[in-house]
């Protein structure tokens, strides 16, 4: 008895994780990955598809960088002058599908997916665009925010 009981105090001493500290855990990563995928799925895509400058421009961090399938490199004061010139009109069956998350630190993530949609080509006839991307994200205080998004294999066939 004696051996279990010291057994036991060193294990807190040393700060063995215990059971409610590993729910704990599993339970702020399950609410992490479900904050960055509203982030990623539906609040990044309700901004493009309303051309929404100002809600953009708050989403994304200040050092937020777009790499493009082919190497260039868009900064976000680019990309929101961009939006703002020319707005997008986004396919009414765009999908962004999130296929895993990443937690490089505790304050960083990486999403990765494809997004897919139909799109019209210049010469009118119909094609079923997709690409993959991974976007890193940073905790920002209390929010999640984009620092980067690189698209690769983007193709409309």
């Amino acid at each position: 008895m004696t051996r279990l009981l010291a057994t036991l105090l060193i294990m807190g001493s040393v700060g063995f994780v215990g059971p409610a500290q590993a729910v704990d855990h599993q339970t702020e990563t399950e609410a992490n990955k479900a904050a960055l995928k509203q982030a990623k799925v539906h609040t990044w895509r309700r901004l493009y598809r309303d051309n929404d400058v100002r809600g953009l421009d708050a989403f994304l961090s200040d050092d937020f960088v777009i790499i493009g399938a082919n190497g260039t490199i868009q900064t976000k004061a680019q990309i929101l002058a961009e939006m703002k010139a020319d707005p997008w009109t986004m396919p009414d069956d765009f999908l962004y599908t999130v296929t895993g998350i990443v937690f490089p630190t505790p304050s960083s993530a990486i999403v990765y997916g494809h997004g897919d949609s139909t799109r019209q080509q210049a010469d009118g006839s119909t094609c079923q665009h997709n690409y993959t991307s991974s976007n890193v994200f940073r905790l920002d205080t209390d929010a999640w925010r984009p620092v980067s998004s690189h698209v690769s294999d983007a193709s409309c066939e």
